[in-house]
This record gives structure tokens, C-alpha cells and sequence, in this order.
């Protein structure tokens, strides 16, 4: 199997890569530092505020989401917040 090429070869891994707007004025990158753990945790804590998962629920919903992989569960992450903030 052969070995996948970093999208930016020339650039060290630590180095955040600026954002160029519609614009053409550029941005600093962003950059985000989750854990699995603090995701599945957050998630059925947004859910219960968000009135949508009981309490009781959400030990069961965990187990769920451990299922999920990385993308999937930054999908469900962020849509978690938007209805705890509804």
C-alpha cells in the first residue's frame, strides 16, 4: 500500500497555513483541538439542554455516537450546539 502524501509537503505540521477570503485579503488560519472523549461528552450534554435527549438517555447515546467516526461526529457536534442554542 502505498504511502499517502501530506497535502502540504513543504510545510511543517505545526505551521497554520493563512485563509484567503472572497476578498483577496488574507487570515489568519484557525485551529481546533478536540478529543473523542470531550466530543462525546459535550454532545448529549447539548442534546438534554436542548431538550431533544432525556438524562436518562444519554449514557445509552454515548455508547452510540463511539460508533461514528471522526467527520460524523464533528457533524453531529456542531449541530448539537445549534439546537442547544435555539
Amino acid at each position: 500500500m502505498p504511502k499517502k502524501q501530506p497535502l502540504y509537503p513543504h510545510v511543517p505540521k505545526s505551521t497554520v497555513l493563512p485563509q484567503t477570503s472572497p476578498d483577496g485579503n488574507n487570515h489568519k488560519g484557525m485551529s481546533l483541538n478536540l478529543t473523542r472523549e470531550q466530543v462525546t461528552e459535550t454532545i448529549p450534554s447539548n442534546l438534554v439542554q436542548a431538550g431533544i435527549l432525556l438524562t436518562s438517555e444519554a449514557g445509552h447515546y454515548r455508547g452510540v455516537l463511539e460508533t461514528y467516526d471522526n467527520i460524523n461526529l464533528l457533524k453531529v457536534l456542531f449541530k448539537s450546539q445549534e439546537l442547544r442554542g435555539l
